[in-house]
């Protein structure tokens, strides 16, 4: 074979690789233009392609009105009407009796570190003081005194009775310790005995027992709140 005819058929086979490639090479893929500038501004507003479209929230929400709040309101919870008047009472009785007369030493007298105290007034039962002082009314709150000021001290008590009358507990325990070192003397133990004298709700106290703290400490009983007199009406009235 000559030199040409060899460069002839390579022509050739170079020739035909091209037209191979181009047939099995996928068609050109044709990119959409998007409007010119020139097109845009020349459209109304309503026909701008949506990608193009600046849509404000305001010329969206144009004519809408707003919905009338229907939802129920919510019932206020109303304070206990009992718990309402043993407040009320209690500052009619602050109005009646200033607090001076409970922090004052000019109206109550001293007791001994180591005396046995007691008080009831005159509708309690003999039985239910002999059962105060044997210990037999569990007390179901109590406070304690100790390093208290006598300010402090005071309102300590005041509101141990008050949440007593609140949860309708019928017995307390009040722990202001002998006093034996204090100055002068049994100083709170005095001072819990003159403040319960003069609490309406409070009709017997008495020294607690040994287990319960002995002459460091003072069983309370007090009045029974409107909830449990209507407790025992109904008690009553199912043993007839």
């Amino acid at each position: 074979m000559s030199i040409k005819d060899f460069s002839d058929l390579k022509d050739a086979l170079k020739e035909k690789k091209q037209t191979t490639q181009a047939q099995d090479s996928p068609p050109h893929e044709v990119k959409e233009d998007k409007p010119s500038e020139e097109f845009t501004k020349g459209l109304a507003k309503n026909e701008i392609p949506q990608e193009e479209e600046e849509i404000s929230f305001l010329d969206v929400m144009a004519g809408v009105k707003p919905i009338k709040q229907d939802k129920i309101p919510k019932k206020k919870e109303k304070i206990d009407p009992n718990v309402t008047a043993q407040n009320k009472a209690r500052i009619e009785e602050e109005k009646v009796t200033p607090l001076s007369v409970f922090l004052s030493t000019e109206y109550m007298k001293f007791v001994e570190p180591n005396q046995t105290v007691g008080y009831k007034t005159a509708g309690v039962q003999f039985g239910v003081f002999r059962k105060l002082k044997a210990g037999e009314y569990l007390p179901q709150d109590m406070t304690d005194l100790h390093g208290s000021t006598v300010e402090k001290a005071y309102y300590k008590v005041r509101r141990l009775i008050n949440r007593a009358l609140e949860n309708n507990l019928r017995c307390v325990i009040i722990i202001h310790g002998k006093g034996e070192f204090s100055k002068p003397r049994a100083l709170l133990k005095s001072y819990v005995v003159h403040w319960l004298k003069l609490m309406p709700e409070v009709i017997a106290f008495h020294t607690a027992m040994p287990y319960h703290g002995d002459k460091g400490a003072t069983y309370v009983l007090l009045k029974k709140g409107e909830n449990s007199r209507d407790e025992t009406r109904e008690i009553m009235a199912k043993r007839r």
